[in-house]
């Protein structure tokens, strides 16, 4: 759910630009779930309780990131650290929505090895001064096995139609988010070489999926059946 919406630019230079119209929209889009989550918290069970918390994180990620873009500070920092937070969330989301105890364990064994990698990195290998190209396709890919892990175990429980229940909303809207931007975001860093044009270009693409991303999860938390 995280984008950089006014990259600060690489490691030796600064690249300040507007926020395109598109990106003002995508920006409005967190604001939806966002409002979505604190409207319908007391009727939310666990698992969406947990994601409209994390809907709220990614509404001041995205402020922060601009904030300081518009001072010409690189917010990398900021992605780094809101990564760890959105994909132990999401793994809290999935662990809470499904009822099989073995595909509970396997998500809750992702969710720690993610952890330790994420700190691993900080610790030893990253570098605040650019993007953490590496850690933002693995996070990536943890959050895209996990949901299709959470997803696969809802089409097996037939208690309920699928359409009806949040989780099967959330984890396509993360699924479509990881799948679409994994190699992007693995870019990142050689498309900010390329230039800010380039750059720009190619998170639209990402700005598109994550405001389709945000349109599901507030329809996972504006699901009628809580089950």
């Amino acid at each position: 759910m995280s984008a950089i919406l006014r990259s600060p630019g690489s490691t030796k230079q600064v690249i300040t630009m507007a926020i395109p119209i598109f990106g003002q929209i995508h920006l409005a889009s967190f604001l939806i779930p966002a409002s979505a989550g604190v409207t319908k918290f007391r009727t939310l069970n666990k698992a969406m309780r947990i994601l409209a918390v994390l809907c709220l994180f990614a509404c001041l990620d995205v402020i922060l990131q601009v904030l300081l873009s518009m001072r010409n500070v690189k917010n990398y920092f900021i992605s780094d650290y809101y990564r760890v937070i959105e994909t132990s969330f999401l793994c809290a989301v999935f662990y809470y929505s499904v009822a099989p105890k073995g595909v509970r364990d396997v998500l809750r064994g992702l969710g720690i090895i993610f952890a330790v990698i994420w700190g691993a990195d900080v610790i030893w290998f990253n570098s605040h001064d650019q993007i953490s190209s590496g850690m933002a396709m693995i996070s990536r890919a943890f959050v895209l096995a996990m949901s299709l892990i959470a997803l696969q175990a809802t089409l097996r429980d037939e208690r309920s139609n699928l359409v009806e229940r949040p989780i099967f909303w959330v984890a396509m809207g993360a699924i479509l988010y990881s799948s679409g931007t994994l190699l992007l975001v693995g870019l990142s860093n050689q498309l900010l070489a390329l230039g800010q044009s380039y750059f720009v270009a190619a998170w639209h693409i990402n700005w598109t999926l994550l405001i389709i991303a945000n349109l599901f999860y507030t329809k996972g938390m504006l699901c009628k059946s809580q089950a």
